[in-house]
């Protein structure tokens, strides 16, 4: 049977801060899943086996899960620790046993922690002075998400977007000047994008100057493309006095 959740612990889950970083809390608990959440650390989900014990490297009969970050590893308190403030403690899933690090002397301290965190968002160099400052680097965690936001503040910036191209957004119509050696290809493509019967597609191709739609041109180059690439000459003609 799962303890109470104590309520320093609900008071941290339901405030659910996520600083954005993947080696921090991402995920909590609803008060109600305090039990459940403990599958896979305390015991077997399937076969409800504890696995629990008080040797090295096991999971500790005190520890109980109250967050998980971006990779699954879990956060997790001592309830025998209620007198420290519930010292917060990080293990990475999957290395074969749990030996567990400090994230934060306690839990009011972790959430003060992530809340400044959250607070500097995407100000790389704003956090890692703080990280340096105010937490340290004596833990693989808090080096884990020094070195990421380094990382990330060291890559080159996105190459600024194109300007926009003006003539993209003249109005105008698409003209067929010349059908080309592929007249029937060309005959089924207007078919089927003019919705034409097989005589009223025939007859359009027969005419000297085949509008094929009216529009802005950078809706209408998919259209010209694939009419130029069947051998039809294709002019875009500007409106004379716009849309």
């Amino acid at each position: 049977m799962t303890p109470a959740l104590p309520h320093a612990a609900l008071q941290f889950i339901e405030a659910a801060l996520v600083a954005g970083d993947m080696a921090l809390p991402f995920h909590y608990p609803r008060a109600e899943q305090w039990e459940g959440w403990q599958s896979c650390f305390r015991y077997n989900g399937r076969t409800g086996e504890s696995l629990v014990a008080a040797t090295p490297g096991a999971w500790q009969p005190g520890w109980y899960v109250i967050a998980l970050n971006g990779f699954d590893d879990p956060f997790f308190i001592d309830l025998g620790e209620e007198a420290q403030g519930f010292p917060v403690y990080y293990a990475p899933l999957g290395a074969g046993r749990w030996d567990a690090q400090q994230a934060a002397p306690s839990l009011q301290r972790f959430g003060e922690m992530l809340a400044v965190l959250c607070g500097i968002g995407d100000d790389d160099a704003a956090a890692l002075r703080w990280i340096e400052a105010e937490v340290g680097l004596a833990t693989a965690l808090w080096r884990e998400v020094f070195e990421t936001r380094q990382q990330r503040s060291t890559e080159p910036p996105d190459p600024p977007a194109p300007p926009p191209d003006p003539a993209a957004w003249q109005h105008g119509t698409l003209v067929i000047t010349a059908i080309g050696p592929q007249k029937l290809k060309v005959v089924q493509f207007l078919k089927q994008a003019l919705e034409l019967s097989p005589q009223e597609a025939l007859a359009m191709a027969a005419q000297g100057d085949i509008v094929v739609a009216d529009g802005y041109l950078a809706h209408l180059r998919s259209t010209q493309a694939r009419l130029q690439a069947l051998g039809a000459t294709v002019e875009f003609r500007l409106d004379e006095n716009g849309p």
